[in-house]
């Protein structure tokens, strides 16, 4: 069966999807990935085949506008920018997402791709599932991702109330540019949101995120929605990719020479200003009596050069599943990538969340009891202090060993593989 996956997004939205195409790819399946310029190469050294589709997110993320819509912390204007950038793209990217589907006997579309896709499975005639990687549909157990403040607790008629504003907010915004898309493949116009499309046309959305971070959710939806886990490379893939190139023996070596370390990164967000992020964890590790190892794969920060404090020690890329295993706590910025890793390794883990369903992970950390929850733009020493002795507690270490216990990512790219299978047949 030929399978078309159009990608778009950073890092955090591809990696997880190649997990799938690899595991696809071994069925015997002929698959074939767009991803963003910047993750085709990513996406190739798996084996996998590659085509360009949609823009560089991550080049909008370091450009001066973005990085000041990020230092805003400001979710509505993130996406406006983004919807911008998209805007301008809109016409290639319909062009892309049909070339990627060309010749698929079926098609499996991310959060922000399936609105294209719905469109072309539809003019093709072909199935479609749908990838979600965070709590993306209506339902009562939780707001709509940023629209309420994380710590909020708001009644089933409210978290509804912002599911209906979202939803019909990105209907009207993205409206024009998918009647294009229509229209280029000879289909009527629609004015429905895309959540009603593919709800009366059947197609599975396959949860990519453990359910034990968002209880009382999976009781809402019906099967059509299935929880699978977080979606993770293999050895080989890993290795081809370069994530275990790291200094992992040096990094281990010295985590070995004291206390276990809490862990600093801030993933694929650009941070504008590194040096004043790094003295700011100094300061903080030495009032604590801490050691802090820092990533600076967040940054362009000279790892080399770097002047942290004596029990500082900042690091390029590393394996997290290597290392966070011989970590105290983690501190990073919600994705749900590294979020995974830090539970599923019994951290207790502050979430300083920049934008977009962060600040959602960062909330659910709390509730959980496993962790705590800052915004990146509150962020001082002093809130950094107080976050990061919070996690040190006996209470808060013991309540994250026992979340970890219930959180896998075993055979989640095979349960996701079968869904796919069983919609094709």
């Amino acid at each position: 069966m030929r399978i078309a996956i159009p990608l778009t997004g950073t890092r955090g939205d591809v990696q997880p999807v190649v997990a799938l195409g690899l595991e696809l790819r071994r069925r015997g399946h002929d698959v074939l990935l767009g991803a963003p310029p910047n993750l085709v190469d990513f996406v190739t050294a798996t084996g996998l085949t590659a085509r360009v589709c949609g823009p560089d997110i991550q080049q909008l993320y370091s450009s001066p506008e973005g990085q000041e819509a990020l230092a805003a912390g400001n979710t509505l204007r993130l996406m406006q920018l983004v919807a911008r950038q998209m805007a301008g793209y809109a016409e290639q990217m319909n062009r892309e997402v049909i070339d990627v589907c060309a010749k698929a006997d079926l098609i499996v579309a991310s959060t922000v791709t399936e609105d294209r896709a719905s469109s072309v499975s539809e003019a093709m005639g072909v199935p479609l599932v749908s990838l979600h990687y965070y709590p993306c549909r209506k339902n009562g157990a939780y707001p709509f991702p940023g629209a309420l403040p994380a710590h909020w607790n708001p009644p089933v008629p409210v978290n509804r109330a912002t599911w209906v504003l979202a939803e019909n907010l990105r209907r009207v915004v993205f409206m024009r540019y998918l009647n294009n898309l229509r229209a280029t493949l000879g289909l009527p116009k629609s004015w429905s949101s895309t959540a009603a499309v593919l709800e009366r046309a059947n197609v599975p959305e396959v949860q990519i995120y453990d359910p034990a971070l968002v209880p009382g959710l999976p009781a809402q939806w019906d099967g059509r929605r299935s929880f699978t886990g977080f979606l993770t490379l293999d050895q080989a893939a890993r290795a081809a990719v370069g994530d275990l190139s790291g200094d992992h023996a040096g990094i281990l070596s010295w985590i070995a020479e004291g206390q276990a370390p809490v862990f600093f990164g801030f993933g694929s967000m650009p941070i504008r200003d590194t040096a004043a992020v790094l003295a700011m964890v100094s300061e903080v590790s030495a009032r604590l009596g801490v050691r802090a190892l820092v990533s600076a794969g967040w940054s362009d920060l000279d790892v080399a050069n770097a002047q942290a404090g004596a029990n500082v020690k900042v690091v390029g890329a590393f394996a997290h599943d290597i290392v966070f295993p011989h970590c105290a706590a983690a501190v990073h910025h919600g994705g749900i990538g590294t979020l995974f890793e830090s539970l599923r390794a019994g951290l207790p883990t502050l979430v300083c969340s920049v934008s977009f369903e962060q600040p959602m992970w960062g909330g659910q950390v709390e509730r959980l009891g496993v962790g705590a929850h800052l915004r990146f733009t509150q962020l001082t020493a002093a809130r950094l202090e107080e976050g990061v002795a919070s996690l040190l507690t006996s209470r808060r270490k013991a309540r994250a060993a026992e979340f970890a216990r219930t959180l896998s990512s075993a055979d989640a790219a095979a349960r996701t593989a079968d869904i796919i299978e069983a919609t094709a047949r």
